[in-house]
């Protein structure tokens, strides 16, 4: 099995679905991520972010195309929220 970070994302409905990966770890990775840490923003392109178990925080700016390690050594991260200011 292929154990490399990836995020999922579906333009029709669940259909189909693309492993996005650029910018993620790209070995073996292991944390656990819950439901309640990722969420999107309302940008065009949305924002999607995303926590672990392990305290990291990892952000894309063009909907999971390419992700960026914004945050690292936290306590484990059970939940991301993203506001406008």
């Amino acid at each position: 099995a292929d154990e490399r970070c990836r995020v999922y994302r579906s333009a029709d409905a669940g259909e189909t679905w693309e492993a996005l990966s650029a910018g993620l770890p790209d070995g073996p990775f292991y944390p656990a991520v819950l439901r309640d840490a990722m969420c999107a923003d309302d940008a065009d392109p949305a924002g999607v972010y995303f926590g672990t178990r392990s305290g990291e925080v990892y952000a894309s700016r063009d909907e999971g195309d390419s992700w960026s390690l914004v945050a690292a050594h936290l306590p484990d991260v059970l939940c991301v929220r993203a506001a406008e200011v």
